[in-house]
């Protein structure tokens, strides 16, 4: 997937008005532009340069990634090994071993 000045970044600053930079390619680059340029930077929000639609805002000290579609691709194993078939049973057996919530609409999982 090719990815070539595909945002646009507006940056804030803590006295002076905001500046905007429409072709932006790598995230992480303009981080580090930021940080060598314009060293008092607080965060900055990016959006898709042709849609003009919000997608996320970055604080200055946080990891930012050089493109946000890697992003979602790296975290994703987090959340499928975070909530697996074995963890869902068990918050089931112990919110029913504890008497909490239990009806009859729900099965017993255990």
């Amino acid at each position: 997937m090719q990815h070539k000045n595909d945002y646009s970044c507006i940056a804030y600053f803590p006295d002076s008005k905001p500046k905007k930079w429409e072709y932006v390619h790598k995230l992480n680059g303009f981080a580090q532009f930021l940080n060598t340029k314009h060293s008092a930077w607080l965060y900055f929000n990016v959006y898709e340069r042709k849609t003009r639609k919000y997608l996320k805002r970055f604080y200055q000290g946080n990891l930012v990634p050089e493109f946000l579609g890697l992003m979602g691709f790296l975290l994703s194993p987090f959340f499928f090994l975070t909530f697996n078939k074995l963890t869902l049973n068990n918050s089931f057996c112990s919110t029913f071993i504890n008497g909490i919530y239990k009806t009859a609409t729900i099965p017993n999982l255990c």
